[in-house]
């Protein structure tokens, strides 16, 4: 058995090595990796959107925003072999209506294990969403 160490700030601050994992798709493989903390912040603003909030004292208020929601955990999460990311953020909409839903599942599968994103974070993001969708205007149109 590994015997514990306490960890001093230096040590701390060094990068961690970030897991990788291999992922079989349809044409091939990809790796997936950990995020960082700052990629994980950066990936749950996207699922963000600003809009209005309608209060003098608070103008801008927050909803969630789960289009792309794969894509966009994708391309946080798939590298090279050396766990450096294949993606930009601008590829997100490229690579959703380009890769097979079952490819992307396939990824994000392991993303969020890796990632230690759970069903009950998933349902959360979904439960927010739909709540702002239910309280959301509709006019009846497909555009509203």
């Amino acid at each position: 058995m590994k015997e514990s160490v306490l960890l001093n700030r230096e040590m701390l601050l060094q990068r961690d090595e970030l897991q990788i994992e291999k992922v079989e798709l349809t044409k091939g493989y990809v790796y997936v990796r950990e995020m960082t903390g700052k990629e994980k912040d950066t990936w749950e603003k996207s699922l963000m959107k600003q809009k209005p909030s309608g209060n003098k004292n608070r103008p801008i208020d927050y909803e969630v925003d789960i289009e792309g929601f794969r894509a966009k955990l994708a391309v946080v999460t798939v590298c090279d072999a050396d766990g450096v990311l294949l993606f930009k953020p601008q590829d997100v909409q490229t690579l959703n209506s380009m890769m097979s839903a079952g490819n992307l599942d396939k990824i994000i599968t392991v993303a969020q294990r890796l990632n230690r994103i759970s069903e009950e974070d998933k349902e959360e993001i979904l439960k927010n969403s739909e709540a702002v969708q239910e309280n959301s205007s509709s006019s009846g149109s497909a555009n509203s």
